[in-house]
């Protein structure tokens, strides 16, 4: 398969893994021109393992909240893409000049083929890189064809050479716009595209060992190298007739999950018409009363956007909290805390102001607490720490922090076993409400709150994306982009509003070891 094949798959490949992903799990990336990239390629943070790249837009489709949501759109916004025009035009013009037999059809054949596309992160946390492994059958004519190509082509040349089980295998460079170049190698049956040189040559050209070999691995002739990344996601199997979809919960919790170590990634499957979810969980890393939510449900305020409760590792905060435990001689925080934790989403409230809960063991003070808020919120020129008695034994601080979006007032408070805490004040004391029993709580539509694990709602999350993203549009001075929210984010988040709650409930635990288990989503009646 010659090289400009290879470049064609690379461009429909990643597009249509970007359409998969659902929510733009990556965009091209720009040549770095010998720049490296802080990226360990052994070590995705994501991995897709399809069937059939073509029919992951199509497929993901068949949720009915995504169709009504994402609508058609979503598919054609992919196939239209000015990337992926552009390399079609350039590999267009080279397959014209160099009198190759090949056309457009080349693309729909690759993205039917079985596919890899893992994903990593950019220094902003977004899925940006990417990497796509493919199996072909009869390239090596394509190859030679490539080679002598590149000897003589503006826009695909030889970028270095790599050793794969022995032989010598050509890394060739395809330039398909500004800035915009992919990293294509092949060896026997097997292709792999990168989305950038930069993810395997440093700034010397030289090529990066561990970034050699995690290629090598993909080139293998061996199926089980082939795999290398898949193991990682404790995916062995490729799926029968649909598509796998696995994330480390460290790209959700953007960098937080060493806080939560026992859920090690999130996976999205789907197989004869459905999608189902599941969780990697690593039941050596369970806390000794495993992952029992039913403490957090009743003492927080009903219809949150989303919710959701984590199997905290309070071990692991110890180097974060060690000065304030320094300041006292009682038992440290990481000590007094146990169970899980939860964080909460509001549509009365705002994105960047969650409340978190927690629960302490009976018998430790408060002392800590209040060192911990006073060090943690705020600074000198904030105003003063007030520390305040609230009904029923709660124990409140607050502060005013002037942020660029005017003055806030974070709350941290102690009622009973429950901790609370979030910049917006009035969460906290609707959350103290609900311990009071003065308020409605989320247990009270819960019939089994020991598996929860997350809620959402879609009517709550829709007018919490609303608020969102009118206040980061320009003043009303600029008609046109607010002309376009109105026509169309805000019948799309209509269409999200008819859905009912849902929670995610996690059917079992393992007993030992890290495996994956099942999710089931269950909608809650209004």
């Amino acid at each position: 398969m010659n090289k400009k094949k290879l470049g064609i798959i690379a461009a429909g490949v990643a597009l249509c893994a970007a359409a998969v992903a659902g929510y733009a799990m990556f965009g091209w990336k720009k040549a770095h021109h010998g720049k490296g990239l802080n990226i360990d390629l052994s070590q995705p943070d994501a991995l897709i393992v399809t069937k059939s790249l073509s029919s992951l837009p199509r497929d993901l489709l068949t949720i009915a909240l995504a169709r009504d949501v994402l609508r058609e759109d979503f598919v054609f916004y992919y196939e239209q893409n000015g990337d992926k025009l552009g390399l079609q035009g350039a590999l267009r013009r080279i397959a014209y000049e160099h009198q190759l037999g090949w056309g457009d059809q080349l693309i729909r054949t690759v993205l039917d083929e079985p596919a890899d596309v893992a994903l990593w992160r950019e220094e902003d946390g977004s899925l940006k890189h990417f990497a796509i492994a493919v199996s072909r059958n009869s390239m090596t004519r394509l190859l030679e064809q490539a080679g002598k190509v590149a000897l003589k082509d503006t826009q695909m040349t030889l970028a270095g050479e790599i050793r794969v089980e022995g032989d010598k295998v050509a890394l060739y460079s395809l330039n398909y716009a500004h800035n915009r170049t992919l990293l294509i190698a092949a060896r026997g049956t097997r292709m792999v595209i990168l989305s950038d040189p930069a993810m395997v040559f440093g700034a010397d050209g030289k090529a990066d060992g561990k970034a050699e070999a995690t290629v090598a691995n993909l080139l293998a002739a061996d199926p089980k190298k082939q795999q290398a990344l898949r193991q990682q996601f404790h995916l062995d199997a490729q799926p029968a007739d649909g598509h796998s979809v696995a994330v480390k919960a460290d790209v959700l919790a953007f960098g937080y999950q060493p806080f939560f170590g026992a859920l090690d990634a999130l996976r999205f499957d789907f197989s004869k018409g459905q999608w189902q979810t599941r969780a990697l969980v690593d039941a050596g890393k369970l806390a000794a009363g495993g992952y029992d939510n039913r403490a957090l449900w009743p003492v927080l305020p009903h219809n949150p956007a989303a919710c959701f409760a984590l199997p905290a590792d309070w071990a692991a905060m110890k180097t974060v909290l060690g000065d304030v435990d320094a300041s006292s001689n009682v038992a440290p925080l990481s000590e007094q805390l146990t169970g899980p934790a939860a964080v909460c989403w509001y549509g009365t409230s705002r994105l960047y102001t969650p409340l978190v809960v927690a629960t302490r063991k009976a018998g430790g003070g408060d002392e800590l607490y209040g060192a911990l808020f006073t060090a943690a919120i705020g600074n000198k020129k904030s105003g003063a720490v007030q520390k305040t008695a609230g009904p029923n034994g709660a124990t409140l601080w607050q502060r005013e922090v002037a942020t660029g979006i005017g003055p806030q007032h974070p709350t941290l408070a102690v009622s009973g076993q429950t901790v609370l805490f979030s910049p917006d004040r009035k969460l906290v004391e609707q959350a103290l409400a609900v311990a009071r029993k003065q308020a409605p709580a989320i247990a009270d539509r819960l019939s089994d709150s020991s598996r929860t694990v997350g809620l959402i709602a879609p009517s709550a999350l829709a007018e919490l994306i609303r608020k969102e993203a009118f206040d980061a549009l320009p003043s009303a001075r600029e008609p046109v982009l607010r002309a376009a929210a109105d026509a169309h984010l805000v019948p799309r988040l209509n269409a999200l509003k008819k859905y009912p709650p849902y929670r995610l409930v996690l059917k079992s635990l393992p007993a030992s070891g890290v495996s994956w288990q099942q999710v089931e989503w269950q909608a809650i009646d209004k």
